[in-house]
């Protein structure tokens, strides 16, 4: 038995008497850290996820230049035109997946060193998530065409627009998939470059746009459009090499653990993308083109907690999804929640004490909604949250229950529906705001849950 060995099974529980659970926890930390390979590792693991950290604030800076741009310079009518056409593309991107990339790396987590087999995962995931974005497309361009319509936006640009939000879901669902795969390869450079570039180009393009004056939700739209096919050629690029040269290998067998996935969280799916859409479309339907626009600004603030999703996504999901034993499972989901709390919690606590800042960055059309900037980054935090923890839950395949997420949302928001009104922001805020506290809640809870019933997982021996 090594010293280190003896000092933490000896030493510390007689310790632990007095200075507690926390007193170990800092005595075996400091343990680990006395060896030498151990500092290297955290070091190389700090450069590496700081270094991605940093290229992804760019990301999220270039994206938030275009965005707030965007809401500076198009009439509040053209705006909400904008916001409709978002909310349909986010929506449709959600049900074209339907659970399918949790699939991809919930299942290549256990393959990815197979390259024959993790061809076959990514083949049975693009035939499967073409199916699903052929069905989502005719049904989110009919609702885009009619929201479109009853805002105001007349036939022609209805269509138009619409037509701009199914275009590229072919390129969306194929880069998605093969962002997978780098993501399973922990490949950082490669990820930011895909990321990095995109963002650049629909920057470029919409500022060049606002100078020449021809800024509007169609060119806009067309921005993005260019920006997704640039991040599909970048990622087919990178991806297709560690892909070729073999045969994929059980793809049929492939095709029916994604689907059987598929199944558990396809309800869910689509329930978190009417969800995820909701109080745009709410406000769509029982407000004005001015109170959609409304919404849409503030909506943009959201960027803010997208700093978090990219490492998340690229490191911390797919190192969940990898991990073979219960210490590191419960390390990395208190790190998470932990983490994105306390820097949730430090947003709101600036918005509440200079909220003017963040109103100046949307211009002088959104500066009464002072009372209403709180309420709708509160519910923003909690959407991200209870969005993160699924995330984990699902690259674990901790999904059994998942369904139960959709009864107990539509009670907390039929109650709510009744007390609130619906045709303001600050009514839509606090529906939200209930909305994301009951599927926290409950996803805190299926995780919880999954500790326990983890097949893959042991615990740590003494």
């Amino acid at each position: 038995m090594s010293i280190s060995q003896s000092f933490t099974r000896h030493i510390v529980p007689a310790t632990g008497k007095s200075c507690g659970l926390l007193g170990i926890h800092l005595i075996r930390m400091f343990l680990w850290l006395s060896h030498h390979h151990n500092r290297l590792r955290l070091y190389r693991w700090s450069v590496t996820f700081g270094g991605f950290a940093v290229v992804q604030l760019l990301v999220q800076l270039l994206n938030a230049g275009a965005g707030f741009l965007l809401v500076r310079t198009l009439d509040k009518p053209d705006y909400a035109w904008f916001t409709i056409a978002s909310s349909m593309s986010a929506a449709l991107a959600v049900l074209a997946d339907a659970g399918i990339i949790h699939a991809v790396t919930s299942i290549g987590g256990g393959v990815w060193q197979n390259k024959a087999s993790l061809k076959g995962v990514v083949i049975a995931a693009l035939r499967l998530r073409m199916k699903l974005s052929a069905f989502a497309s005719v049904l989110v361009a009919a609702i885009s065409i009619w929201l479109l319509l009853r805002n105001g936006a007349g036939l022609p640009a209805s269509l138009a627009l619409t037509l701009l939000v199914v275009a590229p879901i072919w390129h969306i669902a194929t880069t998605s998939i093969f962002s997978g795969v780098n993501r399973l390869h922990s490949r950082a450079r490669q990820l930011q470059v895909a990321d990095l570039v995109p963002a650049l180009v629909r920057a470029v393009l919409t500022a060049a746009l606002a100078l020449l004056g021809r800024l509007s939700p169609i060119t806009a739209l067309l921005a993005v459009l260019f920006a997704h096919l640039t991040q599909y050629g970048i990622v087919r690029f990178q991806v297709l090499p560690l892909l070729g040269g073999v045969a994929p290998s059980n793809v049929v067998m492939h095709t029916e653990h994604i689907w059987k996935v598929v199944q558990q969280l396809l309800p869910n799916c689509i329930f978190i993308c009417v969800q995820g859409q909701i109080a745009t479309w709410l406000i769509s339907v029982f407000a004005t083109a001015s109170e959609v626009s409304d919404l849409g600004a503030l909506n943009r603030l959201a960027i803010i907690f997208a700093v978090l999703a990219g490492p998340l996504a690229q490191f911390v999901f797919p190192a969940f999804a990898r991990a073979r034993d219960k210490k590191r499972l419960r390390a990395i989901a208190f790190a998470l929640v932990a983490g994105t709390t306390l820097f949730s919690a430090t947003v709101l606590i600036f918005a509440g004490w200079h909220g003017d800042w963040f109103l100046w960055i949307l211009g002088g059309k959104y500066t009464h909604l002072q009372g209403e900037l709180l309420l709708v980054l509160t519910g923003m935090a909690l959407t991200n949250l209870a969005g993160y923890v699924w995330a984990l839950n699902a690259a674990r395949g901790w999904n059994h229950l998942a369904w139960l997420n959709i009864p107990l949302t539509l009670a907390a928001q039929t109650t709510a529906a009744f007390l609130l009104p619906l045709n303001t922001v600050a009514g839509l805020a606090w529906f939200t705001i209930t909305t994301a506290s009951v599927q926290c809640s409950y996803a805190l809870l299926s995780c919880i849950r999954g500790f326990s019933h983890d097949p893959c997982s042991s615990p740590t021996p003494a």
